[in-house]
């Protein structure tokens, strides 16, 4: 995770642009996301945030970008560890959710049609970090497999995809339902359960 926007320790102009970004999407959602609003929130001039970032799509970007290496740094870091697939799996789900837990804003940049709509280049990206999830996911399963503590004949690609529903179903409830009262990880774990429940040998 290091050099990642969201692990640095130090409060740099761009940082604190994302957050506040972040938090715009969060509470106005992906139209509310303006100019206007970001510099307004920061105390800036609109003239004095174009020196940072071009557009608003540029703020988008990076945050697309810096939510794909942290999810690499995350993989990454679950792999280096000794853990069984079962395990493996259950690390980054609590790592996904954590992040979004801290960082709520970011779910909606990531599965908000508005934001991606008629933008192609934004569509690649979040397309790039789907596929990367899904292949460190899907890697797991296959290892589970090889191991025996998954079924053989459990479908690799629809169990990755399985995983992903998980961290949007889970973040769903826990905004709808939960109103963010209880932990993200919490309701997490118990669809993962469901997950294992059938796929375990």
């Amino acid at each position: 995770m290091n050099g990642s926007i969201f692990s640095r320790a130090e409060e740099t102009k761009k940082n604190k642009i994302i957050m506040t970004s972040l938090r715009i999407v969060d509470v106005h959602g992906s139209k509310g996301l303006t100019v206007a609003r970001i510099a307004k929130e920061m105390g800036f001039t609109e003239s004095a945030l174009y020196r940072h970032f071009k557009s608003k799509k540029e703020i988008i970007e990076l945050i697309l970008d810096e939510a794909l290496a942290m999810s690499q740094a995350q993989y990454r870091a679950v792999k280096k560890g000794k853990l069984d697939p079962r395990q493996q799996l259950r690390h980054l789900l609590r790592n996904f959710l954590e992040f979004l837990e801290a960082y709520p804003g970011i779910y909606k940049i990531l599965f908000s049609d508005e934001i991606h709509l008629g933008e192609s280049h934004l569509l690649d990206k979040l397309n790039h970090i789907i596929n990367e999830l899904l292949t460190g996911i899907e890697e797991i399963v296959v290892q589970g497999k090889k191991s025996g503590a998954f079924k053989k004949a459990i479908d690799v690609s629809m169990t990755g995809i399985n995983f992903l529903g998980i961290i949007q179903t889970a973040f769903s409830y826990w905004s709808l339902k939960a109103k963010r009262e209880s932990s993200l990880v919490q309701v997490g774990d118990r669809l993962l359960g469901q997950l294992f429940a059938g796929i375990e040998a």
